[in-house]
């Protein structure tokens, strides 16, 4: 950059600076100070204060100057009013009876693990839930509350519980019905009926070989929960 150039810069921005301080010099004494808002017939009042139509509140017409709204609703696709019951026509459907059986427990008290091993009859698939964790599909609603040694309490939406007992090979298990509901009667077992031994052995030996194939299920379950994987299906 020239020396030339160099004074022109200085110039020019020296006058720009000028300006600017000319400017505040006459916005300090009060340049622009006298506009006020006018009166509605045009004369008088010229020092009216700025603003004065904001002092007077707004007033909301009357709730009767919206009829036309009412009784013609905007979202309504026939524009017609909607009925006060309508919301509450529809029935609630009732919850869904608990339909499971109860093939195993897990209780570490150590770890406050307790675990329930499920069979989900509705799905027809294997399960395990810890306490509050609710089931899944049509059964949704009821949700596991309490795990003991040979049975488990689930509680619905409607806060009715039902207990389920553990299945066993001599004795299958069912779900007790909501309040109010009564158990059903156990199947009369004839008199004299007496099975043969050979059957009786070889009842003995398959229930032995389910009791343990469970038990293995059940310990690589509980290993599976303690590192947050969902148990096998």
């Amino acid at each position: 950059m020239n020396i030339r150039t160099a004074r022109l810069t200085t110039n020019i921005l020296g006058g720009l600076c000028a300006a600017l301080v000319l400017l505040a010099i006459l916005q300090y004494a009060g340049f622009g100070r006298g506009y006020a808002w006018s009166s509605d017939d045009g004369g008088g009042e010229g020092n009216a204060v700025p603003g004065s139509i904001d002092k007077q509140a707004l007033q909301m017409p009357p709730a009767s100057a919206f009829a036309a709204v009412d009784e013609h609703p905007l979202f309504n696709d026939d524009r017609m009013p909607t009925p006060v019951d309508a919301a509450g026509s529809a029935d609630t459907p009732p919850p869904s009876p608990l339909n499971v059986a109860l093939t195993g427990v897990i209780l570490d008290e150590e770890n406050h693990v307790r675990v329930a091993m499920l069979q989900d009859k509705a799905r027809n698939q294997a399960v395990a839930l810890k306490v509050g964790m609710p089931l899944e599909g049509e059964q949704a609603s009821w949700t596991l509350v309490e795990v003991k040694p040979r049975l488990v309490v689930f509680r619905n939406a409607a806060n009715e519980s039902a207990e389920v007992e553990l299945e066993t090979a001599l004795k299958p298990s069912a779900a007790s019905p909501a309040r109010g509901g009564k158990p059903s009667a156990p199947a009369a077992t004839p008199r004299n009926a007496t099975a043969p031994p050979k059957k009786t052995e070889d009842a003995s030996s398959d229930l032995a070989r389910r009791i343990e194939e469970r038990r293995k299920q059940m310990r690589e379950d509980a290993e599976r929960l303690r590192n947050g994987a969902k148990p096998a299906k």
